[in-house]
């Protein structure tokens, strides 16, 4: 992802709703998990219930719900074929509201899977369908977010 020109690389697994984001923000290892109801996020050797960051929303990111919005539009036909790590790949431009650039999905031929999203500043690869461990809390005691940090579930 870019952002204020900046550039941001993300690894994630998603697992039957759960989900676990590494990342790397100012020099400092990041891991954030969201298991069921719970939030932890992981940084400097601690753990915290809760969050520390905005606009992590699981529906946003999930690829589930990537792989719908092709679905939701059946008139919207692929624009071309191509191969992705020798994946072959169809490839369907959408137009999002409020942007100039479409978005171009790359959904694999013989799954229907996304294998990846492109827009003007970000770009999601998918990979490993179907064979994702499932995600576990992070090990050690885990302590609230100090300021009344608000976990998932609206508990302070």
């Amino acid at each position: 992802m870019q952002s204020e020109g900046q550039t941001v690389e993300m690894t994630g697994r998603f697992y039957q709703g759960d989900m676990y984001w590494s990342f790397d923000q100012q020099g400092q290892q990041m891991e954030m998990y969201h298991i069921g109801n719970s939030t932890y996020t992981v940084a400097g050797g601690q753990c915290l219930r809760g969050t520390m960051q905005q606009g992590m929303d699981r529906d946003e990111v999930d690829p589930g719900q990537f792989s719908d919005q092709p679905e939701e539009n059946p008139d919207i036909t692929p624009v071309g074929r191509d191969t992705i790590d020798g994946e072959e790949v169809l490839v369907y431009e959408i137009s999002q509201g409020g942007s100039q650039e479409p978005v171009t999905y790359y959904i694999l031929a013989d799954s229907g899977y996304p294998r990846r999203i492109e827009a003007e500043s970000m770009r999601w690869d998918f990979h490993s369908w179907g064979s994702v461990e499932p995600i576990q809390k992070p090990e050690g005691d885990c302590q609230s977010m100090p300021g009344g940090g608000m976990t998932a579930d609206g508990a302070s």
